[in-house]
């Protein structure tokens, strides 16, 4: 099977093929305006003037487009760019007759720009193009004094080859460097956010802890009391599960615990939330929602755990006044008063 050969732009140019387009765009237009004072001030006598000036003019407005269409360029439209850019030149060298310095520093510089943001591959492909085509100009140039066109064309390719594998080293090694520092700030936002949810949130069960409730709280009657809607909170206990622990083991509690917490964490709506305030103890806040209603929902959230745990459940709404811990209070004393009327109920199921 061929190797596929990769000519996708190196990581800058990949991520923003519009500052590839950009860089390229520079590089023609002041190959443009050198290549037309060149041939105004040092042309050679066999040069033609015609072409030359042709060769310059191109320069110019392929770069004016390619800097101005940067925002629409895409990394195939940065390739041809360079490869018709490569082209020009070695056009240029074969209007002006003779293999002068001129063209090669353009080269040079076009495989400089070229390293700093294709991959090597692409790189090595489009040097490989050069070669062809500043050959292809030398041979058709008749013999002038100084070394033949072979000896020039090697020396040539020598340089490009040397400049652009320099500059590609130097740019693959700009872009290690920021490979390694995304990693470090990706892992330092992993481990903040971490942080900050382990902040609020109860770190067996998953679910908010007593800081995020009292925030939640706090939001929720602001809300209330501006708008006028019902709020109500509820705490939950489970039953016996100290006996639990005792006859299962804390491992088996704590699966309990989670099981419990997941179970009725997804019974909620969306703008209800559930908090674990400590040992065996959750509480769920419910915004705009009636007595009843709040009353109905903890008699499904104790139905839907029956088979593994039974619990006592108490409900306050905010009577319009209250503070945040006195609606709390009032839930907790709910939940006591339910938990002392309760009969006597067997021992919860491992799980």
């Amino acid at each position: 099977m061929t190797p596929r050969l990769d000519l996708s732009l190196a990581d800058a140019g990949a991520d923003d093929p519009r500052l590839m387009a950009r860089a390229l765009g520079v590089l023609l237009l002041c190959g443009g305006v050198v290549v037309l004072l060149g041939a105004k001030l040092a042309q050679p006598e066999q040069a033609v003037s015609l072409g030359v000036y042709a060769v310059g003019a191109a320069g110019l407005v392929l770069g004016c487009v390619a800097f101005v269409g940067a925002r629409y360029a895409e990394a195939w439209m940065a390739h041809s760019l360079f490869a018709i850019g490569s082209g020009l030149i070695c056009l240029g060298t074969y209007f002006a007759g003779a293999p002068t310095g001129l063209y090669a520093v353009l080269l040079v510089w076009l495989a400089i720009v070229a390293a700093t943001f294709f991959s090597p591959r692409a790189v090595a492909a489009h040097i490989v193009w050069v070669l062809v085509a500043s050959g292809t100009a030398l041979a058709m140039i008749d013999a002038t004094p100084g070394p033949p066109p072979v000896a020039r064309w090697a020396v040539g390719g020598v340089l490009l080859t040397i400049a652009a594998t320099v500059m590609s080293r130097i740019a693959a090694g700009r872009r290690a460097t920021e490979e390694r520092l995304r990693a470090v700030i990706g892992e330092r936002e992993r481990l903040q956010r971490e942080l900050e949810h382990l902040a609020d949130h109860d770190p067996l069960t998953g679910v908010a802890n007593r800081r995020r409730l009292e925030q939640d709280l706090d939001r929720e009657l602001a809300r209330a009391r501006r708008d006028g809607s019902d709020l109500c909170i509820a705490t939950l206990d489970l039953d016996g599960f100290k006996q639990h622990n005792d006859a299962y083991g804390h491992a088996a509690g704590d699966r309990l615990l989670k099981h419990v917490a997941s179970t009725w964490a997804g019974a909620l709506r969306t703008t209800d939330s559930i908090a674990r305030t400590g040992g065996d103890e959750f509480v769920v806040l419910l915004p705009d929602c009636p007595i009843e209603q709040a009353e109905r929902l903890m008699e499904r959230l104790r139905a839907d755990v029956a088979t593994t745990s039974l619990c006592s459940a108490g409900v306050a709404c905010w009577d319009g006044s209250e503070s945040a811990d006195e609606l709390q209070v009032r839930a907790d004393l709910a939940m006591y008063d339910a938990k002392a009327r309760s009969q006597r109920r067997g021992p919860l199921a491992a799980l």
